[in-house]
């Protein structure tokens, strides 16, 4: 295997850790749901989402 195939798997372990560890420990970290609510609660936030996303549409899904 090459090195970005273990990238990419080591995202994907740590992601899933990130998913699980809160549901068995949540006041070592937060939930993605509670992050993603607390980030959308401000409108400037909520605007620079909105950004992102669409500069990313823009530039990976348009060609």
């Amino acid at each position: 295997m090459t090195i970005p195939v273990f990238e990419y798997l080591a995202v994907l372990v740590l992601s899933l850790v990130a998913w699980l560890l809160p549901r068995f420990r949540p006041n070592f970290l937060a939930r993605v749901g509670d992050l993603v609510e607390r980030i959308m609660h401000n409108r400037n936030t909520r605007l620079a989402v909105i950004l992102v996303w669409w500069w990313l549409g823009w530039h990976f899904f348009t060609v």
